[in-house]
C-alpha cells in the first residue's frame, strides 16, 4: 500500500506517472483541503461480452473524497485523511480524459 503524504515533493512520489506536473498538483499543509464529488466514466472488463451490443452504455461512477491531485492528465481522490500530517490513504487515480464533472462539497484549511 502506498501512502501519499501531505506536502510530498515530486521526488517522493516514486514513479513518473504519479508525479504532479504543477506545483499545486500535490497539496501541502498550507493549502485548503477539498472534499469533492467526481463523476467519471469507468473502464471495464467483461468476460461475458460477445458482441458490441453487450457493451454497457454510459457507466458513470461517483467518487467522493479528498482532492489529492489534479492536473492535465490525472485526478486523484483519497478516501481517508490520516492523523498527524501523515497524508492520505485509499487513493483513487482517475484519468482526466474520463472525468465528467468535479464538484467541491467542502473546503477547509485543516481537518486534522
Amino acid at each position: 500500500m502506498r501512502v501519499v503524504r501531505v506536502g510530498d515533493t515530486q521526488e517522493s512520489w516514486g514513479s513518473a506517472d504519479l508525479r504532479p506536473e504543477a506545483p499545486d498538483g500535490a497539496p501541502d499543509q498550507s493549502q485548503a483541503l477539498q472534499l469533492v464529488l467526481v463523476r467519471w466514466h469507468d473502464a471495464w472488463f467483461d468476460p461475458e461480452q460477445q458482441t458490441a451490443d453487450d457493451w454497457r452504455g454510459d457507466y458513470l461512477v461517483h467518487t467522493v473524497g479528498f482532492l489529492v491531485r489534479r492536473d492535465a492528465h490525472i485526478l486523484s481522490v483519497a478516501q481517508e485523511l490520516l492523523p498527524d500530517g501523515d497524508g492520505f490513504r485509499a487513493v483513487t487515480h482517475i484519468p482526466a480524459s474520463v472525468v465528467e464533472s468535479v464538484v467541491t462539497l467542502f473546503r477547509a484549511a485543516g481537518l486534522e
